[in-house]
């Protein structure tokens, strides 16, 4: 946000390091600089002299020219604006030198940070600002890194290093999400598995019977039937062979 900041303000001291700086970092205001720090602790790890300064394009626009103007004689490489509301630090800085520069919209007021995003980014033609996310403020040194490089390549191994780092660090999370699953997978299946059932005893089986159909009665066994031949039949009813 761009608001009155009192002179000699401490974010007006912030230097990166003792070494002739590389990068130069703007802030509309002091209250820009806890989502600065992003940035800042992102150039040291890198290993990248930097220096930050409170102007406001609005309320000091003179500062902000003077500063811009004068950037590359100075030794800086890269110049990062970062405001809210009403953006329009980074393009001011951007119309008075041809130095890139790497506009951080920031969140807040009213719009939440719609209208700062938009100030950054909807640069006329000609008058380029490389605008990075609401809050962007890790990504913008990141950028300011990659810039650098291309002509350093003590950096670019840093910078390597640096991704090399990050990649370990999602590995190490995805190794201690899968332990974790894995023990969550596990107690559920014991949870869910039955007992193991008891050995089955031995049932001794009667004696096999044909089965009757259910509802009938037991038939009388069949005697055998004499067979009568050609004879004729006798006063006792005996049969004669004949």
């Amino acid at each position: 946000m761009e608001r009155d900041e009192p002179a000699g303000s401490p974010a007006e001291a912030l230097g990166g390091r003792a070494a002739a700086p590389r990068v130069g970092i703007l802030m509309g205001s002091d209250s820009d600089l806890p989502t600065l720090r992003e940035t800042f602790a992102v150039l040291e790890e890198l290993d990248i002299p930097f220096e930050a300064t409170v102007a406001s394009a609005h309320r000091t626009p003179e500062r902000v020219a003077h500063y811009a103007t004068t950037a590359s004689e100075r030794g800086l490489e890269v110049l990062i604006a970062a405001a809210g509301s009403a953006a329009h630090l980074a393009g001011v800085v951007a119309a008075h030198t041809l130095l890139p520069v790497i506009g951080v919209p920031l969140k807040g007021g009213a719009a939440g940070g719609l209208d700062a995003l938009l100030a950054t980014a909807q640069m006329p033609r000609g008058v380029p600002v490389a605008t990075v996310a609401l809050d962007g403020a890790a990504n913008a040194a990141l950028l300011a890194a990659r810039i650098l490089a291309l002509k350093d390549p003590q950096l670019r191994r840093r910078l390597e290093a640096y991704r090399q780092r990050m990649q370990a660090r999602v590995e190490e999370a995805d190794r201690r999400l899968q332990a974790e699953l894995g023990r969550a997978t596990a107690h559920l299946q014991e949870a869910s598995e039955p007992p193991s059932p008891s050995p089955a005893r031995p049932v001794s089986q009667p004696p096999s019977h044909p089965q009757a159909h259910p509802g009938s009665e037991p038939q009388p066994e069949r005697q055998p039937q004499p067979r009568f031949g050609g004879g004729r039949a006798t006063p006792g009813g005996q049969a004669v062979a004949s």
